[in-house]
């Protein structure tokens, strides 16, 4: 027999059964996975919590679940592939656009936003002659929280106005004439208010909603077909329910101690402070693109956004109490123990969302809950989309 014939044989036998070990070593991480994180989950799920689905992507396996209901009336048990608005975790998603636009030329991320809106808006924010685009976009800008007007009156009026679409300027409108919290660069405040604001720039620059830029140069080229911009486009997969709880305030506008599901009243809101609804393995797509190198977002708009030149010391949900903390554009970057890991969570009227991604072995963790706004809630999901990410980092809880 020839001898290079048997050369090549045993090549190739050798390479079939190192594949084979390959598969048989991923296929074993994956039920160690499900092993591990399932009773999590299951755990999760509380009086407080009625549903939960958990995605864990890694180089050498991953893991997806769910657990609870997805409808508390008809008792329909939570499914994984379930789309949800996904709230401030969107905020990726429109600095995304920006930053794309911006490498296009097509707006500036520091010129005064002047350049861009009419005079009589201008007069209504504090420092607006001062303010630009990236200061909007990473809390810089000092801009008044529109949560911060009244009694809950932002909800108040989502709620009288549930069913109808509300875009940006419904929301910045309980922002305008009000004093700053500080002159632009001068702090670090979060304020949905600078997202709503940059959406209406981008709304006169388009010409048009974001939301056709957004599927245009994001969600299709990603193969994001579970993901929309709530309220302006089709609502395709359906949206799923969402439960909210009021436990503590007998003046607000839902009774006490009854679940109400606020589908009608989120799904409807089409503001770039949290414009996108997507199922977890999209909300995954979107992180890891914006992180790694790839076709879709190049180094120059991913440098805008995460890059060391381009963040700010911030404070907000932070995982570590001793981590080095920033913000980019709408993302937070956490470095413990000389591990660092990109993220942000959102939370909405009866949803909350948490999209983490860690470099070190291309660790993606995103989770959902179909609860939000309420402390038993938000306590109980934050605690336990810990336990999940620092399952990779191994540092103590007490760091």
């Amino acid at each position: 027999m020839n001898k290079n014939y048997l050369i090549k044989r045993l090549t190739i036998i050798s390479f079939l059964l190192s594949s084979v070990g390959s598969a048989n070593n991923q296929s074993s991480q994956n039920v160690n996975y499900q092993k591990k994180y399932q009773p999590m989950l299951d755990n999760l799920i509380s009086e407080h919590i009625p549903g939960a689905v958990l995605l864990v992507e890694t180089k050498i396996g991953s893991y997806i679940g769910s657990a609870g209901f997805k409808d508390l009336e008809k008792k329909k048990p939570m499914t994984t592939d379930v789309v949800i608005p996904n709230g401030s975790a969107g905020k990726k998603l429109t600095a995304l656009l920006v930053a794309m636009l911006a490498d296009e030329g097509v707006l500036s991320l520091d010129a005064s936003i002047s350049r861009y809106l009419e005079s009589e808006l201008l007069s209504q924010i504090q420092y607006s002659d001062k303010m630009t685009l990236r200061q909007l976009l990473n809390h810089t800008s000092g801009i008044f929280e529109y949560n911060d007007a009244g009694e809950y009156a932002f909800f108040k009026a989502q709620y009288a106005n549930k069913g109808k679409v509300t875009t940006d300027m419904f929301p910045l409108s309980f922002a305008l004439n009000q004093p700053a919290d500080f002159e632009p660069s001068k702090g670090h405040s979060y304020s949905n208010s600078g997202y709503a604001l940059a959406g209406i720039i981008l709304e006169r620059v388009l010409k048009q909603h974001p939301s056709i830029a957004i599927r245009n140069k994001i969600l299709t080229p990603l193969n994001m077909t579970s993901s929309y911009s709530k309220g302006v486009e089709e609502h395709k997969p359906k949206l799923t329910s969402g439960f909210f709880i009021n436990d503590v305030d007998p003046t607000f506008p839902i009774p006490m101690n009854i679940w109400v599901d606020t589908k009608d009243i989120i799904g409807t809101t089409a503001t770039s402070d949290a414009p996108l609804t997507s199922s977890v393995n999209d909300m995954a797509k979107l992180l890891r693109a914006i992180v790694t190198n790839n076709n879709i977002v190049n180094q120059r708009v991913r440098e805008q956004m995460i890059g060391e030149e381009n963040l700010v010391e911030s404070w907000g949900q932070r995982f570590y109490r001793s981590s080095d903390f920033y913000y980019g554009l709408g993302i937070w970057v956490e470095e413990v123990n000389g591990k660092k890991f990109y993220h942000h969570g959102g939370t909405e009227f009866g949803y909350f969302t948490q999209n983490i991604y860690i470099p070190d072995g291309d660790i993606s963790i995103t989770a959902f809950a179909n609860c939000g706004v309420n402390d038993h809630c938000e306590e109980e999901f934050q605690n336990f989309t810990f336990e999940v990410l620092d399952s990779f980092l191994n540092i103590k809880k007490g760091i």
